[in-house]
């Protein structure tokens, strides 16, 4: 079982990924549709994904993203990660996703980020 832990703060959800490797499609999907059920249930408007934990995010984090990118896009939701390690936001790097999620340090900037208007789209 993936462990996520989430709570509100200054008006944004902060979803926290606990899990180290996020490498099993069994492990990221429930965590999609951990993510996808606070989207539909809660009516989050900004969410905020904390990857402080992982030190290891695999192919299917990157599409799991994608795919929650896209819901959020459709519901009028911002969307942003923060806490990358360093071998996870090279992985976002490479792949060139750092261009198209909005990226921050840590939880405060992230959160000061979503309250303001949205960042330009490149």
């Amino acid at each position: 079982m993936s462990e996520v832990n989430y709570f509100e703060k200054e008006g944004v959800t902060v979803v926290v990924l606990l899990e180290p490797t996020l490498i099993k499609d069994a492990s990221v999907q429930e965590i999609r549709r951990n993510i996808e059920e606070l989207l539909t249930q809660q009516g989050v408007t900004k969410l905020l994904v904390d990857f402080r934990c992982v030190t290891l995010a695999g192919s299917a984090t990157l599409g799991m993203l994608i795919r929650v990118k896209s819901k959020c896009a459709l519901r009028g939701c911002r969307f942003a990660l923060c806490g990358l390690q360093p071998a996870v936001r090279e992985t976002f790097r490479i792949t060139q996703l750092d261009k198209i999620f909005e990226i921050y340090d840590d939880i405060e900037p992230g959160v000061a980020a979503l309250q303001g208007p949205p960042a330009a789209e490149a």
